[in-house]
């Protein structure tokens, strides 16, 4: 199969409302300059020639109206939906374009290596998946694909309100043919965050776009950079790392050590008994 044959549209997950790094997307990407955190993902996405359409996808929430103002200004789709059911945008979006299949990114994560999804598309399509993830990449990296009629299927079909606020709980349950891809020759590096969710995890990113300047932000480039100065790992290895789940209690699950370190015995308790 050729990936030129087929629509495949770009949705990127924005919203200014971030607690822990307020209007993070809207930051300048290095500190200082004129650049943008999510144009930089946008302007990632736009050297892969096969992508049909950039749609940035966020809410309908009066504190996105700037986010929607400087995404015009970038010359892509700004669709603003339900707050909370961002399955919804995504239903919608596909409705709207018709697209084959989706590629999913979040704002956060300015790091785009386009050879490497271009190689993930590939895969995809020669391999006719309903449903992939790489598993490889570092955290901020790494890439998601469906087809459309899967998001199409989950939103016709969940009830679920963790189905509905994560997208793709659904069709990582009821795909029928799913692949976890891992690119070849790439260490994972499980120390190593490349996506903005703390003040830390700017500083990195400022520092990594610093120093290669005018040079590809490709992931050798910066995997080069760690291998010279693996003391950089230290600015943000101890943030915690929002992770994708199909259920609550693998939500309860993965908090439960962090309540028991922080002898949180009472709380803990109530989630046993949930579990």
């Amino acid at each position: 199969m050729v990936v030129g044959q087929f629509k495949i549209g770009a949705v990127i997950q924005a919203r200014l409302g971030s607690t822990r790094l307020p209007n993070k997307v809207m930051m300048p990407l290095p500190f200082g300059s004129k650049q943008s955190i999510i144009s930089h993902v946008i302007n990632g996405i736009k050297k892969v020639s096969e992508i049909t359409n950039i749609t940035v996808a966020t809410s309908r929430s009066l504190i996105n109206d700037d986010l929607e103002a400087h995404v015009n200004t970038l010359k892509v789709d700004c669709y603003r939906g339900s707050e909370h059911d961002v399955l919804s945008r995504f239903y919608e979006i596909v409705k709207k374009y018709e697209f084959d299949y989706v590629i999913r990114f979040t704002a956060d994560n300015p790091i785009i290596d386009c050879l490497l999804l271009k190689e993930f598309m590939r895969n995809f399509i020669s391999n006719d998946l309903d449903y992939s993830y790489s598993n490889n990449l570092p955290i901020g990296c790494n890439f998601e694909m469906m087809k459309s009629t899967e998001i199409i299927q989950a939103y016709e079909n969940t009830e679920d309100i963790f189905d509905k606020e994560h997208v793709t709980p659904y069709i990582k349950r009821s795909a029928k043919r799913i692949e976890y891809y891992t690119f070849k020759n790439i260490q994972l590096n499980n120390n190593l965050r490349l996506t903005i969710d703390y003040p830390s995890d700017y500083a990195l990113m400022t520092m990594i776009y610093s120093i290669l300047k005018n040079k590809p932000k490709s992931l050798k480039n910066i995997l080069n950079i760690v291998e010279k100065n693996s003391w950089i790992l230290n600015i943000n290895k101890d943030n915690f790392q929002k992770k994708g789940f199909l259920n609550i209690k693998e939500e309860i699950q993965v908090i439960m050590p962090i309540l028991e370190e922080r002898e949180l015995i009472r709380l803990k308790k109530v989630l046993d008994d949930y579990i």
